[in-house]
């Protein structure tokens, strides 16, 4: 019997199978597609306000002079309608703030969207981003959903735990958008911006809301102060505080130190600045881990007087009304100090 032409040298197979994946790889995440399509895959998850992120940012053409990206803490707390007001009053100014958080902590999620804001806004003036008491160690669940396919890939690599996961969604993520995007009726995709059910430029993320599955979010209750104080002490044991030191950082908080540096970069070269904001957990003063790697990068700023205060918490960790309406006169303050003191850019620079 003759010999199978790989038979006794089956590396040249394994490398034609090899290069053939790799470049049907390539091919496949190079399929183009409109990004806002790509911002309405998760129009029916607890993520859903992407799709009005992406809408203000790219086509609703209101300014953005400041704008708010992070978790679902900042989306409690900072009414964008209430600090804009007060900036107004306090700088003279027609400034225009947005809120574009999203549930669920995590600085790759944020980069995609600052990323985003800079391209499309020449105007932006301040991203104010969220920190927390200890910031995560793995990225967004959104990310793999809304990042270019180029950051998908170019994401960190060591200890980054999501890594193969994200990338391994990749090949069907873009090939499912292309054909959203040839064909965008049949799948229920809007293609332009619709008045009738755009939220909104002034939309208020500190309200009460139904999510997509049709539970209340409710933003106007509060708890009874025990029953806070046992879910927030709770919630602050379960914290897993830093295990390689200073010196291990990047590599333990990889994915949360290389995309603030990315951030920081992007918001560097286009003259943009930054302000970190930590909204506290009800009864926890703790400072916010490796306070000294954002030090580096811009102020932090943190509304400590209203963590003793349970009538203003909705849960352990989110505002409620009440609550946002403190910290909005209270944060436009410190935006207008800091640009007072050149800290920032100057709101009034065009």
């Amino acid at each position: 019997m003759t010999d199978l032409p790989f038979a006794r040298r089956p590396w040249p197979l394994f490398a034609t199978i090899a290069v053939t994946f790799a470049a049907l790889f390539f091919a496949v995440l190079a399929l183009p597609h409109d990004p806002y399509i790509r911002f309405q895959q998760l129009s029916k998850t607890i993520q859903f306000r992407s799709q009005w992120v992406y809408e203000r940012i790219a086509l609703d053409r209101t300014p953005i002079d400041i704008a708010v990206v992070g978790n679902s803490r900042l989306g409690a707390g900072v009414s964008a309608p209430l600090v804009q007001a007060q900036l107004r009053r306090l700088t003279g100014s027609d400034l225009h703030v947005a809120n574009l958080t999203m549930p669920q902590e995590g600085r790759n999620v944020h980069y995609a969207i600052v990323k985003r804001l800079i391209a499309d806004r020449p105007e932006l003036k301040l991203i104010v981003l969220s920190v927390i008491e200890q910031m995560p160690r793995e990225g967004h669940p959104a990310f793999r959903d809304l990042a270019d396919a180029e950051d998908v890939l170019g994401a960190p690599l060591l200890l980054n735990r999501d890594y193969a996961n994200d990338v391994g969604v990749l090949p069907f993520r873009q090939i499912s958008l292309f054909a959203q995007s040839l064909f965008p009726r049949a799948f229920g995709d809007a293609t332009a911006l619709d008045p009738a059910r755009y939220p909104g430029t002034e939309y208020d993320s500190t309200q009460t809301f139904r999510l997509p599955d049709g539970k209340i979010v409710d933003r106007d209750g509060i708890q009874l102060e025990g029953t806070l104080a046992a879910t927030a002490a709770a919630r602050v044991r379960q914290i897993t505080r830093p295990l390689l030191g200073a010196r291990g950082a990047d590599y333990e908080f990889a994915v949360e130190r290389d995309y603030t540096r990315r951030i920081a970069a992007l918001a560097k070269a286009h003259g943009v600045s930054i302000m970190f904001l930590y909204l506290p957990i009800y009864k926890d003063h703790e400072p916010v881990s490796d306070q000294g790697f954002y030090d580096a990068i811009g102020p932090t700023v943190s509304p400590q007087f209203i963590a003793d205060d349970y009538r203003l918490y909705s849960d352990y960790g989110h505002l409620n009304v009440y609550g946002s309406r403190l910290v909005a006169p209270w944060l436009a303050d410190r935006i207008a100090d800091l640009a007072h003191q050149r800290r920032i850019k100057p709101v009034s620079d065009q």
